[in-house]
């Protein structure tokens, strides 16, 4: 049965409720920004993801698309696949899908997607997509076509090209999902299970981070998936980490989401050092969708929701932290359910925008955006 975490932790959680209010508009949730501008790059786009520079230096988003119209009964509710998952180069506002055809799981009015979801440019300029769940998790009932291109992309490292062409290269999530079945007593309520989201592309080492394993995967160049550390559940449900950065002192810095139910504040940042366990390196934080380091060393954590996961407000924000260990937030007020994060070379930082909406408007509602946030 596909119960992909992340798609319920968010959609089912957070989203209806949070859509409910943007629907009247997002002014009563408006306040000050402080000295930051934000501003929109694109709009329009498909429940938008990971960031990244692709070898040309334009920006490049991972779009999880809308899913589709083959549709089964989920756990909660109905599970919609197809090919729209995309990945797109933006330029000048507008949206140039260079990848397409990349599945897509959603609810049926195309909000809440996964899909392609973490994306990471290698120092070498090849570009690096994960892809939800594992092949373990396929629905029966769907076409034989879909069930197909699930199969052969569902939890995939993925290289994608500037001329449109993919390849996937390492079968994350049928690892994480294998190793969750062995590792069952770990979380024995929620185990097997399997979701890559997030995904750090180094020189010759790329990582994955798995929200529904709870693990940080190293995947070597021969595409060979070893799990590297696992993170424990906070005290209700699970840690859910979605994101990753490297520090200049060589540690990998992972945020997790934490599943609905936790106490404000539960999400935290883990340290953690290869061949040692993840220490606790920042704390409360509210569903962390996106973390990395900024051009001033300073390290960014973009929060889903400021009120917990499943508030009734959607407002999101990203944490700036200085080095001196300070916080200050950044887009209060215009940043709503956001996700992801990316270090422009000027010290700028760019996150997506109402991440779990489609790019068509439906009775006023909001569609997925790209900002760009500078002091």
């Amino acid at each position: 049965m596909f119960d992909n975490r992340i798609v319920r932790r968010v959609t089912q959680v957070g989203l209806a409720v949070a859509l409910a209010s943007s629907l009247s508009g997002v002014t009563g949730y408006a306040s000050s920004a402080g000295t930051a501008t934000v501003r929109v790059v694109a709009q329009g786009l498909n429940n938008p993801r990971g960031l990244a520079f692709g070898p040309n230096g334009q920006l490049y988003v991972a779009e999880a698309g809308t899913g589709g119209s083959s549709c089964v009964a989920g756990p909660r509710g109905q599970d919609c696949f197809g090919r729209t998952g995309s990945i797109s180069r933006l330029v000048d506002g507008h949206v140039h899908r260079m990848v397409t055809g990349l599945v897509s799981v959603a609810s049926p009015g195309g909000q809440g997607a996964t899909g392609p979801d973490g994306l990471s440019q290698r120092p070498d300029g090849g570009l690096y997509t994960i892809m939800t769940a594992s092949p373990q998790q396929l629905p029966p009932g769907l076409p034989a076509g879909l069930t197909e291109a699930l199969a052969a992309q569902l939890g995939q490292l993925i290289r994608v090209n500037t001329n449109g062409d993919y390849t996937a290269i390492a079968g994350v999530g049928a690892h994480d999902f294998a190793w969750a079945k062995r590792h069952i007593a770990l979380v024995p309520q929620q185990f097997p299970d399997a979701n890559p989201y997030g995904v750090l592309a180094l020189d010759n080492t790329i990582y994955v981070v798995d929200a529904a394993s709870n693990t940080l995967d190293r995947v070597g160049p021969d595409g060979t998936v070893r799990v590297l550390a696992f993170f424990p559940n906070p005290p209700v449900s699970d840690a859910v980490p979605t994101c990753l950065a490297r520090g200049e002192d060589g540690a990998l810095y992972v945020g997790e989401l934490t599943g609905g139910g936790n106490a404000l504040g539960a999400a935290v940042v883990w340290r953690v050092v290869p061949g040692h366990k993840p220490v606790v390196w920042q704390s409360g934080f509210n569903a962390i969708t996106g973390c990395g380091f900024g051009a001033d060393g300073s390290f960014y954590v973009t929060e889903f929701q400021t009120g917990g996961l499943g508030a009734a407000s959607p407002a999101g924000d990203v944490v700036r932290i200085a080095e001196n260990g300070t916080r200050h937030v950044l887009g209060a007020g215009q940043l709503f359910l956001p996700n992801g994060f990316l270090a422009g070379p000027d010290g700028s930082i760019y996150v997506s925008n109402w991440s779990v909406m489609p790019g068509t408007s439906t009775q006023g509602s909001p569609t997925g955006q790209v900002v760009r946030i500078s002091a």
